[in-house]
């Protein structure tokens, strides 16, 4: 059975804005509109990849492999992805408002949500997996 979460929900909607602003605009060259369909692709892509089990159980069977790792093992696992998350929230944000949101930032931007999300639903699973044992 598949298994909807916030995350498919919240991968679903980025891709939806990424479409938004692609076929909204029409004075967007052809390259920067592939480049945010291909990433809003993406998205779609992980939103129905995250509906299965497959997709928590990989994660299961990693945090399994870690139990008889050292601490260290087991914490870096948590500290790179929110490293991700807080690297490319500080270079792409300045870079959006430094452009003043301009069309080739925002493409350029546009794989943030994609790395941003599956580091959050990564984090959110150890998290839960961690609490219950």
């Amino acid at each position: 059975m598949r298994h909807f979460t916030l995350f498919t929900f919240l991968y679903l909607g980025a891709g939806v804005c990424l479409t938004a602003i692609a076929l909204g605009h029409p004075d967007i060259t052809p390259n920067l509109k592939i480049t945010l369909l291909v990433n809003a692709g993406l998205l779609y892509l992980v939103a129905v990849l995250s509906t299965f089990r497959f997709w928590r159980q990989g994660v299961l069977r990693s945090e399994a492999k870690l139990r008889d790792k050292p601490a260290w093992d087991r914490n870096i696992v948590m500290i790179l992805p929110i490293l991700l998350i807080v690297v490319m929230l500080v270079t792409t944000i300045p870079n959006l408002v430094n452009q003043n949101w301009a069309m080739e930032a925002i493409a350029r931007a546009s794989v943030g949500p994609l790395l941003i999300l599956i580091s959050a639903e990564q984090l959110f699973i150890r998290s839960q997996i961690r609490r219950e044992s």
